[in-house]
């Protein structure tokens, strides 16, 4: 290669890193179906008035996510079961990382998540 392809190349390179157009270095948020059932990763915690009265249970998600409820970004979800927050649900697993198979609901209270208690499994 001669000296003007390869600054052809430098100057093509730098021009698309400084380009409007450039791709993110980021991946793009997915948002989560609505009343499919899904597989999610995140680690299972205690809430307390947050997101509803009393104690419940709650998973932080691995990687944030979009919520089909309100079309904004969501690293934690309410566990529950039928729109009432679940206080016990996967309380076995507390602190612990898992992937559990559940459907997403939008109740007044905001997103939730209903996990299938029988379909957890830790992850390590």
């Amino acid at each position: 290669m001669d000296m003007q392809h390869i600054l052809l190349v430098i100057a093509t390179a730098i021009s698309i890193c400084w380009s409007d157009d450039a791709v993110p270095t980021t991946a793009p948020v997915r948002t989560l179906p609505l009343q499919d059932d899904i597989w999610i990763t995140g680690t299972i915690q205690r809430g307390s008035g947050q997101y509803a009265p009393g104690e419940y249970t709650t998973i932080l998600l691995d990687r944030p996510a979009s919520s089909p409820c309100s079309d904004k970004v969501v690293t934690d979800i309410l566990l529950g079961i039928g729109g009432t927050p679940g206080p016990a649900l996967l309380l076995p697993y507390l602190d612990q990382r898992v992937a559990v198979k559940g459907r997403v609901s939008c109740p007044k209270t905001g997103i939730q998540f209903s996990p299938e208690p029988d379909v957890v499994f830790p992850v390590w």
